[in-house]
């Protein structure tokens, strides 16, 4: 049984696409993804091959058809008003292909080179085949995207030279919850290993999730997420475990959905570890990790009505490499050491996450498709341990609860338009107990409303996108360090408070803060014919200060610094422009996106040249800055190999002193060649990194580096499941070499030697 991707509107307006979908030499197959190009309808193949697609609106359109590695050529269809047009598609194992996106779309699913976007997919086979360790082993090759972190636990991507508050990471729409961009020593709390894809979105789409995500949106969405509007009756399931080396990496994921008489119910989870991770110059200690995950749910399906629940926990564990000599925030680094030894920090956290969601679809309206309201709750415990003389202590707590509703509609898309409009609102409870609770206890209450717009006039299509947005701070009266006028902090432990560099300094008052801006964007999407494609986007966006740059007071080893916020703060606006050239063809494709962003009051730590509590102090200013640079991909066909190329650059300064911003990453790239021999691919790759040495005041160069990995992978996809085997080697010249954004750049390397081992299947 199929089920289809929209009910069919008027007759009169409206005609069907069908046909089937097999695999060479394996006959029908089951699971593929059949997508009618530009009207976001789409449907998936059952047992038998068969797909049908109603409610197309007349016209001429595109179809492609894939199940992840397995993809066919586009073949152009005429749908007639009242009528029927077949079509039938052979796939192909291929490492280049096209990719689909929901994250950036105004009327459903569409492919990234028709988005106005740019966008990155990276598909749940690109995920068993990296076996990685974490997000940001997932995207750490991608584009424009570079890697923050205070160890292997705590990275976080950054994206055209962005960080923090203004990169949104989210599981299936919804942010996660997680405190991760608000200091350098706090992880992403969702797992790779269980997405069926990652979505990266850079330009006017991250409208739609919130202006503080001028440098993009990450979406992990999960299978039961993705087949939501279109289910097949049965069971689909996913199971993988991997192995790896330099730092005895080991972890196992699975997931369920099964699928009855319009009842859907889901389950899944997985567990990982490492230990300490070694590189050319020794092992880094107390840089092991470990994770785990459970989710579970159900959902109806009706004609009309839609409804489902889950529940998501998670938790875990992981090293923070030399925190602890700081974490003393007194005399010279060691913090706390003494007889006993040398303080080591660590994270406990753990997730709660609750979702209901509540809609119709397939409505016989001529303006609404369909509507749909989200209901969620995230609860955020962590507790930064300091374990010292075989004794282990609560340093820090963080409590962090968030409700999120959100409700969208999604107007009846026609030949010419499409878009999505909807409310978006939350409150948030922050909270932290501890040494280093820098922030006073704080309420956030946000709300939003938003559109999103495509025009199609032919060749050419225009986007228009809308946002307003409300957020207002409640804070209590600070306590614990910097709450006393005298400007010392509790610790009665006779060591003065202060450093060379002049008086430790003052806590600035906190006060009740409220924020409300617009922001808007407008975009051409130019068809060049031959498989050219022209867009351009401009953006206008308003973005609040985030509770740590207001609020902030107090030695910060997540950043190492001694952060001074500042309660005066007034909100960024950002003038973006986004310029992308694409081309599809059969042997060659590629897209080069440029980007310019000028940041009115940008929001910066600056560092004053005192230090206090061992620690430079950071006083959190606001200045006028320029983000410029460019990310591409380019592939070209080399007999039956690809040849790939990507590269991304950013320069960022302050535009009034010409001086660049902090941890800015240099030019890099990735160049590979994926060598297929039936389902066996081979792929030697070279991670390519300029030197920085355009840093900020304090801040340390970095030397350039090339680093030499090899991936060999076996796929074997049959007709209603796919096997996927995959080694990796990486740095396989044992290249001492350093992450010009990680926050131990100054005491720790990059992974040396090592290799991967992982499988995967999938029953589709």
């Amino acid at each position: 049984m199929v089920v289809l991707a929209a009910a069919p509107v008027l007759a009169q307006e409206t005609g069907r696409v069908h046909g089937t979908v097999t695999l060479q030499e394996v006959d029908f197959v089951q699971g593929a993804v059949v997508l009618v190009v530009g009207t976001g309808r789409y449907a998936l193949s059952d047992e038998l091959g068969r797909f049908v697609i109603d409610g197309v609106p007349a016209g001429s359109y595109d179809v492609l058809a894939q199940r992840e590695h397995v993809t066919a050529g586009r073949q152009r269809v005429d749908v007639d008003p009242g009528g029927d047009a077949a079509v039938d598609f052979v796939l192909g194992l291929s490492p280049v292909r096209e990719d689909v996106t929901v994250t950036a779309s105004a009327g459903g699913t569409e492919t990234t080179f028709e988005a106005f976007n740019a966008v990155t997919t990276v598909d749940s086979f690109d995920i068993a085949r990296e076996s990685a360790a974490g997000l940001e082993d997932v995207l750490r090759n991608e584009p424009g995207i570079a890697i923050r972190g205070f160890g292997p636990g705590a990275s976080r991507p950054i994206i055209r030279g962005f960080d923090g508050d203004r990169v949104l990471i989210l599981e299936d729409g919804v942010r996660t919850g997680d405190l991760s961009s608000e200091s350098g020593d706090h992880g992403v709390a969702v797992d790779p290993d269980s997405a069926e894809r990652i979505e990266i979105v850079r330009g006017p789409a991250t409208l739609l999730y919130g202006p503080n995500a001028v440098g993009g949106v990450v979406n992990v969405i999960t299978p039961h997420e993705s087949y939501r509007e279109s289910l097949l009756e049965g069971t689909r399931a996913q199971f993988g475990a991997d192995v790896g080396s330099a730092n005895a990496q080991a972890g196992s994921n699975f997931g369920l959905q099964h699928a009855r008489g319009g009842v859907h119910y889901w389950a899944g989870g997985g567990t990982r570890r490492t230990d300490d991770y070694a590189t050319p110059e020794g092992t880094v200690e107390n840089s092991a990790t470990e994770s785990s995950t459970v989710r579970a749910g159900v959902g109806w399906s009706g004609d009309r009505l839609f409804a489902s629940a889950g529940v998501t926990s998670n938790g875990g564990r992981y090293g923070v490499p030399f925190a602890g000599e700081f974490h003393g925030h007194h005399g010279e680094p060691g913090g706390h050491e003494d007889d006993h030894g040398e303080t080591a920090i660590s994270l406990d956290w753990q997730r709660r996450a609750g979702r209901f969601d509540l809609g119709l679809q397939d409505l016989d309206n001529r303006f609404i498709e369909g509507a749909r309201l989200s209901l969620n709750v995230v609860d955020w415990h962590h507790d930064e341990l300091e374990s010292e003389g075989g004794q282990q202590r609560v340093g820090t707590r963080y409590d962090n609860r968030t409700y999120i509703v959100r409700a969208d509609l999604d107007q009846r898309q026609t030949a010419r338009l499409a878009g999505r409009f909807g409310v978006w609102t939350q409150v948030r409870d922050f909270e932290a107990a501890g040494v280093e609770a820098l922030a006073p206890r704080t309420d956030l209450s946000s709300f939003a409303a938003f559109a999103y717009e495509e025009l199609s006039l032919g060749r050419f299509r225009v986007q228009f996108g809308g946002r307003v947005d409300r957020d207002d701070y409640q804070v209590a009266e600070r306590s614990g360090v910097g709450a006393h006028d005298d400007g010392h902090d509790d610790h009665d432990d006779g060591h003065d408070d202060h450093e060379e560099g002049g008086e430790h300094p003052e806590a600035p008052l906190a006060r009740d803060r409220g924020f409300a801006g617009a922001s808007a964007s407008v975009g051409l999407h130019a068809d060049l014919g031959a498989g050219n494609a022209l867009v351009a986007n401009v953006t206008r966006s308003y973005r609040a200060p985030a509770i740590e740059e207001l609020y902030n007071f107090g030695p910060h080893v997540g950043t190492l610094s001694f952060d001074v916020g500042n309660p005066d703060l007034d909100a960024e606006s950002t003038l973006g422009l986004d310029v992308s050239l694409r081309h599809r063809g059969d042997r060659v494709r590629g897209e080069l996106n440029f980007f310019m962003y000028d940041i009115e009051n940008f929001i910066f730590g600056n560092r004053s040249g005192a230090v206090a509590d061992n620690l430079p102090v950071f006083d959190i200013l606001q200045g006028d800055s320029r983000f410029s640079g460019f990310d591409a991909r380019g592939s070209t066909r080399l007999g039956r190999a690809w040849l790939t190329l990507g590269l991304g650059y950013v320069d960022a300064r302050l535009t009034t002193t010409n001086e660049a911003l902090p941890r800015i990453p240099p030019l890099r790239g990735t160049l590979d060649l994926d060598i297929p021999y039936g389902g066996f691919t081979l792929s030697p790759q070279v991670e390519l990194a300029g030197r920085q040495a355009d840093v900020f005041r304090g801040e340390t160069e970095t030397e350039g580096y090339s680093v030499v990995n090899l991936r060999a992978s076996y796929v074997w996809p049959l007709q209603d499941m796919s096997h996927i085997l995959s080694f990796t080697g990486y740095n396989l010249t044992n290249t001492l070499y350093r992450n010009h954004t990680s926050y131990i750049k100054d005491r720790a390397a990059e992974m040396g030697r090592g290799v991967r081992l992982g499988y995967a299947v999938r029953f589709h």
